[in-house]
């Protein structure tokens, strides 16, 4: 169980809410379980019953609590996901503070760097494996609309083959909440279809050899291609909608 002691008098509110989150985050409560009760939080806090309520809105708020009423209602612990991010990302977006083409200026270099780390560390079997996409990639050939969402699936696949391959979080954190918001905006203004698919398997099928052969420069250089292709017509299109 969670170690927590007696709040430090300075700034109990911080201390209460850094004490219950340490724990939290340490893995002493796990998704699912209930904390004390406010008024046994207090005992154990020595802190006033507002000091103790207001720690709690700001775990709430950081989307660390899940709050229940009722006779079994209480503070719960939440499943740690992206989904804050993914909120205030759209948030951000609704109001114009962050544009689409920010966002895949962002996303490429990202990406970039991650190509760079998937060639240093692919084993072989990885390598064979990503070969293997390139196959289901071409199967989409052909198809119009319905390959090309058939597409966008496969490289999302493949993308969570490079996340699994640096075994680096950090990446997969920031990034998939931004491919997520761009894939939103593209199936409105680039629902795509045999063209885009030729294209995305041209570049695929330099990237994957790119690996292949360890060459970090010209792998993360193709990424870079294809993203800022498809970032041109997304936006392109998207003006021309508005």
């Amino acid at each position: 169980m969670a170690i927590l002691q007696k709040a430090k008098n300075l700034s109990l509110v911080e201390d209460v809410t850094r004490q219950i989150e340490n724990a939290i985050l340490a893995g002493d409560y796990k998704p699912g379980d209930k904390l004390p009760s406010t008024r046994e939080l207090q005992t154990i806090f020595g802190a006033s019953l507002g000091t103790i309520r207001e720690s709690l809105a700001i775990l709430e708020q950081k989307s660390l609590l899940d709050v229940k009423k009722g006779a079994k209602g209480g503070f719960f612990i939440k499943e740690l996901t992206t989904r804050p991010m993914e909120s205030s990302l759209e948030l951000l977006m609704r109001h114009a503070m962050i544009s689409h083409r920010e966002l895949y200026e962002f996303r490429t270099n990202i990406e970039a760097g991650i190509m760079r780390l998937v060639v240093q560390r692919a084993t072989d079997a990885d390598i064979d494996l990503l070969k293997e996409y390139l196959g289901k990639l071409h199967g989409c050939k052909g198809n119009g609309s319905s390959g090309w969402v058939n597409l966008i699936h496969i490289e999302n696949n493949i993308r969570k083959e490079f996340l699994r391959i640096i075994q680096n979080r950090t990446y997969e954190i920031v990034l998939m909440p931004i491919i997520r918001n761009l894939q939103q905006y593209a199936r409105q203004h680039l629902p795509g279809g045999n063209p885009e698919i030729e294209l995305a398997c041209r570049y695929w099928d330099d990237i994957v050899p790119a690996i292949s052969e360890r060459n970090e420069h010209k792998a993360a250089k193709l990424i870079k291609e294809l993203l800022y292709q498809f970032m041109d017509m997304m936006i392109q299109r998207g003006q021309t909608s508005q």
